[in-house]
């Protein structure tokens, strides 16, 4: 059946969640279209992981909308479902297999599995295809769990921290292939991290979440280039063009800098991401 998509892979609107009294998610809007890998940043009790499950449908929202594929994420029918990958922050199932098995029954849900892309990530995690899952360690069953979520080569793929297990040099090359991957499949990545120099290496985008607002998701060059910490006099007045992000005293950081100059700015610094997410959680 054809399911190919006009307009965005993912569209999040007005998106609200609540637990009891907490707001977790407050009011989110973003968009994933092919060919995007959207970097989520922030930390932990941010939101993160309740706005990757509300995408899935795994929690219902409160107030706002998302379509995921075009269709509804509380709705989405089978077909939907398996153009979509999910790696979430602890692999889970098929205790008792080995890896080969595992795998075998795993791709049986899925008609457009690529037993090539399979082997081919096999081989680059170092998985032997014999080991029994439950003898893995942690970072062998993340590396399962990513393999597992791309070898059907989904057009949407979200990522909980998926990489936070494995050692430097597999992430480092986890990620370059994961870039590649989505812009040879056409496909849209949503990924969070905590490591800021996985997400500065990969992304395209930037989403930033904060106390479950979204306070920056734009193009990460454009982060870079419009995003300053501003030293500023006592008493001085922003101009209204500047959003302000987080402030400590006189230290203001905002979005939408242009190079202006105005009474009482001393100083505009540039920040990469480690640098913007340290200021903001001081």
């Amino acid at each position: 059946m054809d399911m190919t998509l006009e307009g965005p892979l993912l569209a999040v609107r007005g998106l609200k969640k609540r637990f009891g009294d907490k707001l977790a998610l407050d009011g989110i809007d973003l968009t994933l279209e092919p060919g995007m890998v959207m970097g989520l940043l922030g930390e932990n009790g941010a939101g993160k992981s309740t706005l990757m499950r509300t995408i899935l449908g795994l929690l219902a929202a409160d107030e706002g909308e998302v379509l995921t594929l075009g269709q509804s994420s509380d709705v989405l029918d089978k077909q939907h479902k398996t153009r979509i990958g999910y790696v979430p922050q602890q692999h889970f199932g098929y205790e008792g297999f080995s890896v080969e098995r595992a795998l075998a029954l795993h791709s049986g849900f899925y008609p457009d599995w690529d037993k090539a892309l399979e082997q081919s990530w096999l081989t680059r995690f170092g998985l032997d295809a014999k080991a029994q899952v439950n003898r893995l360690s942690l970072g062998q069953r993340q590396s399962l769990a990513i393999i597992m979520a791309m070898a059907y080569r989904p057009s949407l793929l979200i990522l909980d921290e998926p990489v936070a297990s494995l050692d430097p040099s597999a992430r480092r090359r986890f990620m370059g292939d994961l870039f590649e991957l989505a812009l040879e499949s056409g496909s849209a990545v949503l990924f969070s991290s905590h490591i800021t120099s996985d997400l500065e290496r990969v992304a395209s985008h930037v989403a930033l979440l904060k106390d479950g607002k979204l306070l920056i998701c734009s193009e990460l060059d454009g982060v870079r280039e419009s995003v300053r910490l501003l030293n500023l006099a006592p008493g001085t007045k922003l101009p209204p063009t500047l959003k302000i992000l987080g402030r400590q005293g006189n230290r203001v950081v905002v979005d939408g800098y242009q190079n202006e100059q105005f009474e009482g700015l001393l100083a505009a610094e540039p920040l990469n991401l480690e640098q913007l997410f340290m200021e903001l959680h001081p």
